[in-house]
């Protein structure tokens, strides 16, 4: 009864550790996307600055002369490109940490539900690849859905600081 009771024990230790390997692979996969979703934002970033220098140097340089265009678009350029970057990089590591906050939550709550079986055979909860591909889903839109907020208030904030500059 005893070497029965051990060998429970071992099984319910390996299902823990593989549930727990588990929460770890979707927690690198989420890693790798959030960081996909970094390059592709910084990607993205380029190719707005790009377009939006282009545009505010044409414009510019129809009222104003030469030399003036030059310094203005180069210190113009260089504060939005570091207001835009400073600002989009602290908004994706809020949410980057929100997002890894609420796993080692979930992680947390999870080990805490494992521990609070009783040890004699108690069932045990796992999580389906279903519902972790959801899981991720749902986070990957969250992210989505800040990044397309951010970009929106970006591009507001750009037209508004050149307007009152053109002002």
């Amino acid at each position: 009864a005893k070497k029965m009771l051990e060998n429970q024990q071992n099984q319910q230790n390996q299902d823990q550790n593989k549930d727990q390997n588990q929460n770890q692979d979707q927690n690198q996969n989420q890693n790798q996307d959030q960081n996909q979703n970094q390059d592709q934002n910084k990607d993205q970033n380029q190719d707005q600055n790009k377009d939006q220098n282009q545009d505010q140097n044409k414009d510019q340089n129809q009222d104003q002369n030469k030399d003036q265009n030059q310094d203005q678009n180069k210190d113009q350029n260089q504060d939005q490109n570091q207001d835009q970057n400073k600002d989009q990089n602290q908004d994706q590591n809020q949410d980057q940490n929100k997002d890894q906050n609420q796993n080692q939550d979930q992680n947390q709550d999870q080990n805490k539900d494992q521990k609070q079986q009783p040890q004699g055979g108690g069932s045990e909860q796992k999580i389906s690849s279903q519902a972790a591909a959801q899981m991720l889903q749902a986070l990957q839109d969250k992210e989505n859905q800040t990044q397309e907020k951010v970009k929106k208030a970006k591009a507001a904030a750009a037209k508004k600081k050149k307007k009152d500059k053109n002002w």
